[in-house]
């Protein structure tokens, strides 16, 4: 299948799961570099497009504050899984919110900055009964979270081809090539290698898109092919 296969078929399962009066909430999980930024723009684009109010915030932004995230060391691939996500603030600032039955609705899409290592000062957003939310991130299926969404969507590339693709992506910001891809093969790839065993991703899926081939993905496993 090509690109555009792929959103089309993926725009319809979203829309498909939408119930009157209320946001679908779509998690695009998947390991580091698999590219679900990229998918969750391109789908953002399309159902805009079709009149629908997006929403698109990350798990990045829903980190614990530096000496937590940190706490078990830098390179700690067990604290990257346990430590670094705020799975609480995401809940109370955005999950639950879009889970009401009143719109539109605050809700928050970040609760910390990253940059600073204090709480976000970023304004609430405004959420209609139309509006539709793509969340990526990692570990978005873990029990804290998996409870919450409409549509669980996991975007699978192999370890190899997400920390090439994470490493080009990432030399800008976080510096020599060399030190960013330790952290993704000391830290953040063998962090993913536990989420199998502790929440099986691929089983709480609804669709499995295979990101291996950026301009011919494929869907393994899906739960509908409408």
């Amino acid at each position: 299948m090509d690109r555009e296969e792929l959103l089309g078929f993926l725009v319809r399962v979203i829309i498909g799961r939408k119930v009157a009066g209320r946001p679908p909430k779509v998690a695009i999980d998947g390991r580091c570099g698999a590219g679900k930024s990229v998918l969750a723009d391109e789908l953002g684009a399309l159902i805009r497009a079709r009149g629908f109010q997006i929403l698109r915030p990350s798990v990045d932004g829903f980190h614990h504050p530096r000496e937590r995230r940190y706490r078990r060391g830098e390179y700690s691939a067990r604290g990257y899984f346990e430590d670094a996500f705020n799975c609480e603030a995401a809940v109370d600032n955005l999950l639950r919110p879009l889970s009401g039955d009143v719109f539109p609705v605050e809700c928050r899409e970040v609760s910390l900055d990253l940059r600073t290592n204090l709480p976000s000062d970023a304004p609430s957003v405004s959420a209609g009964a139309e509006a539709v939310l793509l969340f990526d991130g990692i570990f978005l299926f873990r029990r804290e979270l998996n409870t919450w969404w409409d549509v669980r969507i996991l975007v699978d590339a192999d370890a190899e081809t997400a920390v090439s693709r994470a490493v080009v992506r990432d030399a800008e910001a976080m510096g020599p090539v060399d030190l960013i891809r330790r952290k993704y093969e000391v830290r953040y790839e063998p962090a993913w290698q536990i989420y199998p065993d502790a929440e099986d991703p691929e089983s709480k899926a609804d669709v499995v898109v295979d990101n291996r081939d950026f301009s011919h993905p494929a869907i393994p496993r899906s739960i509908s092919r409408a």
